[in-house]
């Protein structure tokens, strides 16, 4: 020990300022609440406990209800469209009765596990980075608070892909495979961090990894029963793509998906401002900017497809540009292409450009953004796609077009909606405007229509001044999730449908999902007497 320490101490002496500040942010995680970590640790618990798993994690209301039931009335949680690996893999902290202390101990385990891949990145790329290594508490000061704070698994993710590459170049296939794998399953976009295998036709490697991942599903499989898996497989995900609920209108998710839809689709109860009211240009614009940035990645990829770590690079920020979402905790995976650009031969004045952008964008308060005009609101995505355009440029190389039409017709299977004329909608939103994450129930009371949500306060339940006159629950129902009264089919939408209810002898009310979140049900009505 005396001779590792003695050996690495330099090392060691620029990990310090980052270990101290996980440190302090770990104290300060002692008593905040659980947050995030509710999304890992009670998915686990639900596997194990419950008799339906399946059905009570992915509905919104029921996943909450559970958590409360075992005394953590404050917790508010979704568990969306995440793998149901999560299940598995965070099974030993399930078992650890109180969550607050599961999670202590799972911030440090992942706070060390985090740690020791910025001291390989370090020493893998030399004396070039160390002041990189001592300015990370400073350029990702936000994202590494909200990580240890929040619970999440970003330093896990981050961990796993930088060891996996790490035994990649020390061709221990095998069990860098397998870290790549968990990461992948744990997280799903990892899958894209396995394409440095394929430009360098690591055949073998990607066949490893393939046979890891079908034996971590078996496991997960027997340890959490079949129940979760087929319904994210065959219900959850499925469903998801066909009604568009993988990407809403939340500005925080600083995303291009997200930004185009803002723009050009209009839906007067969730994006009521939009600027335009043309759907098919958001699926247009969104496939050219995609195709656009996977076109360069892949032209790039091919043009360094003998080193691994550059290529991880690359793909690391295209993914930061095409994902849906990119939450403030997920910018600590702009390390790893921040080790490239300081260990390259760029000039030190773009390298410092670079880091300064970086900062802004781990650091930038999403939340003020919130009330400014459109364009002003997505600042994080405009600095993401200025600090990409620099790390691009950094490579010096023509990119070669015929890889961005390559990329135009891998994509267009996912953006066929540009060509399809959109359906007239007959229904329309019972309330004015969204005002809670959820609703999950509505009834009568005192002749006026009351409704249960979940929002920043929790479980309420709300009043309107909505009249109803007669409230009939028996008329109405659901069938292959769509509305029949009478034997009839109303609705036609693959959106969810939950509670149809016959009021005032004309209108339909009933919980949908369409155009949110999937399960983030609000009320629509449609009017029978006039269809």
């Amino acid at each position: 020990m005396k001779h590792f320490l003695k050996q690495k101490k330099q090392t060691l002496v620029y990990l310090t300022p980052l270990g101290l500040i996980l440190v302090y942010f770990f104290l300060k995680s002692l008593g905040f609440p659980l947050h995030d970590f509710s999304n890992s640790y009670f998915p686990a618990h639900i596997a194990t406990n419950d008799n339906k798993p399946g059905e009570t994690l992915f509905d919104i209301y029921a996943f909450n209800k559970y958590i409360w039931d075992l005394g953590y009335e404050k917790v508010l949680a979704d568990f969306y469209l995440n793998s149901p690996f999560n299940a598995t893999f965070f099974y030993p902290f399930s078992m650890i009765e109180d969550a607050y202390l599961a999670k202590a101990i799972y911030t440090v385990i992942s706070s060390l596990l985090f740690l020791l891949s910025i001291y390989y990145l370090t020493r893998r790329y030399g004396k070039k980075v160390k002041w990189l290594v001592v300015a990370i508490p400073i350029i990702c000061f936000v994202p590494l608070r909200n990580q240890v704070l929040f619970g999440q698994t970003y330093f896990l993710v981050f961990a796993l892909v930088v060891f996996s590459y790490v035994l990649f170049e020390k061709h221990r296939k095998v069990l860098g495979g397998s870290l790549l794998v968990t990461a992948a399953l744990l997280k799903i976009f990892p899958v894209a961090y396995g394409f440095p295998l394929l430009f360098k036709k690591e055949w073998k490697t990607l066949l490893i990894v393939l046979f890891i991942g079908i034996t971590l599903l078996l496991i997960s499989l027997m340890a959490s029963g079949t129940s979760i898996w087929e319904a994210y497989i065959f219900d959850v995900i499925p469903n998801a793509i066909k009604n568009k609920s993988t990407v809403n209108f939340q500005y925080n998710a600083q995303s291009i998906d997200v930004f185009l839809k803002t723009l050009f689709v209009k839906d007067s109860y969730y994006n009521p401002d939009a600027v335009f009211d043309n759907a098919r240009w958001y699926y247009a614009l969104k496939w050219i900017f995609k195709s656009v940035v996977v076109g360069i990645a892949i032209s790039l990829s091919f043009s360094h497809k003998d080193k691994l770590f550059k290529v991880l690079s690359i793909w690391v920020v295209t993914l930061f540009l095409i994902q849906s979402r990119t939450a403030t905790y997920a910018q600590i995976l702009w390390i790893i292409p921040a080790f490239y650009m300081v260990s390259s031969k760029m000039p030190l004045s773009r390298k410092v450009l670079f880091l300064m952008l970086l900062f802004l964008v781990c650091n930038l308060t999403i939340s003020s953004l919130e009330a400014l005009p459109i364009f002003f609101r997505f600042s994080r995505l405009w600095l993401t796609i200025i600090l990409a355009l620099i790390f691009y440029l950094s490579f010096k190389k023509r990119i070669n077009y015929k890889y961005i039409g390559l990329a135009f017709f891998l994509l267009l299977p996912l953006h066929l909606d540009m060509f399809s004329v959109p359906q007239k909608d007959a229904t329309t939103y019972v309330l004015d405007q969204k005002k809670y994450f959820m609703i999950y129930d509505f009834n009568v009371e005192n002749d006026m229509l009351v409704y249960n949500a979940i929002g920043r306060n929790g479980n309420e339940v709300v009043n309107t001044k909505i009249a109803i006159i007669s409230f009939d629950t028996t008329t109405c129902k659901v069938e292959n999730n769509q509305i029949v009264i009478g034997g009839k089919q109303i609705t036609s939408t693959p959106a969810l449908k939950k509670k149809p209810i016959l009021v005032n002898e004309c209108e339909v009310y009933y919980l949908t999902d369409i155009n949110s979140r999937r399960g983030a049900f609000t009320i629509k009505k449609i009017n029978i007497c006039k269809n």
